[in-house]
């Protein structure tokens, strides 16, 4: 027996050698290989980083050194203030109703698009011609901001189509001046909802479409309801999704400065009461029709903004963070 056994692992042993000696093969192969790779990893990876270096942290940095100065652009001389421009954005009533004019559009478009969001995703998802629905509800988001914004200007105008089509159907009672001053606002908020709300249909309906089908045959079998699908099967199983859907929204409502301006600034600078902290920036800097080139207090501006999506967005991704689920 133990004959048989030493003969046997002698053949094992025999056996074993060639595939030892294709292993430390492959393995040297793989390191040669590895080798290489290191070698032209910085060739390859060194031109696109210093390219973004430059491009990126260079004006950052440059934007941040500014903002402690006072500077009117280029040909004068930059004066060291410190914290002075920051201290101005605090006392600053104008830059307090841009802030929270972008905190507005951030909370109240952003809860309103998500649900609107999901509300249509999973009705998409039980109706027939859903792509050509998806393409329109979509096409807002493609179309210029700017092209956006003059048009709903127009169409909302106090003798524009929207006012003239109400009283002519004998709704005169419910044609309103949507952009005088205590109005434009919300006006303004209902378009940014429905310029984006089918980008993010979109990205919602890519997440669900991954889920396999056979969950919902499951869950249906189980005499689960749709919305009940949707809170145990679509939600967990697209949250990487929605998480990330969730950042785009906080980066891009804190940027939105195309559509109001082209809507409410095609006769002059827009009015205060519906500014954004980028188009405040703007006015403050090279823009509007009395330009204040204020380099060092738009930095400041600018500065601000960043850390605010930093810090948005680090909450963010803390918050809505799930162990990854595979299927």
């Amino acid at each position: 027996m133990r004959t048989k056994i030493a003969g046997g692992g002698g053949a094992t042993a025999a056996a074993r050698t060639p595939r030892l000696i294709r292993s430390r093969s492959a393995s040297d192969r793989s390191s040669a290989l590895s080798r290489q790779r290191r070698k032209l990893y910085w060739p390859f990876v060194a031109p696109a980083l210093l390219v973004y270096l430059a491009l990126f942290f260079g004006p950052a940095l440059a934007g941040l050194w500014i903002s402690f100065q006072s500077w009117r652009g280029s040909g004068d001389q930059m004066r060291f203030i410190g914290a002075k421009n920051y201290q101005r954005l605090w006392d600053d009533p104008a830059f307090m109703t841009a802030f929270g004019n972008s905190l507005k559009i951030l909370v109240i478009c952003g809860v309103a698009i998500f649900v609107l969001a999901f509300l249509i995703s999973a009705f998409l998802r039980q109706m027939r011609f859903r792509k050509g629905l998806q393409a329109l509800l979509f096409l807002p988001y493609i179309i210029s901001p700017i092209a956006i914004g003059v048009g709903l200007g127009l169409f909302l105008d106090p003798d524009g189509l929207l006012n003239s089509g109400l009283r002519g159907v004998g709704l005169s009672s419910l044609a309103k001046p949507w952009l005088a001053p205590d109005q434009i606002f919300t006006t303004i908020l209902v378009g940014v909802i429905w310029v984006s709300t089918g980008f993010y249909v979109m990205l919602l309906m890519a997440g669900a479409d991954r889920i396999p089908k056979f969950f919902y045959e499951d869950a249906q079998v189980a005499g689960a309801t749709r919305l009940q699908q949707w809170r145990y099967v679509t939600l967990p199983l697209s949250w990487d999704v929605i998480a990330v859907a969730a950042v785009l929204w906080v980066i891009n409502s804190l940027r939105i400065f195309e559509f109001v301006y082209a809507f409410t600034g095609t006769a002059g600078n827009p009015p205060e009461q519906v500014r954004t902290v980028p188009i405040y920036q703007f006015l403050m800097t090279t823009g509007g029709k009395n330009p204040a080139y204020d380099m060092g207090y738009g930095c400041a501006m600018g500065v601000v903004m960043v850390a605010l999506i930093v810090i948005l967005v680090v909450f963010m991704r803390r918050v809505m963070r799930r162990d990854a689920v595979t299927y």
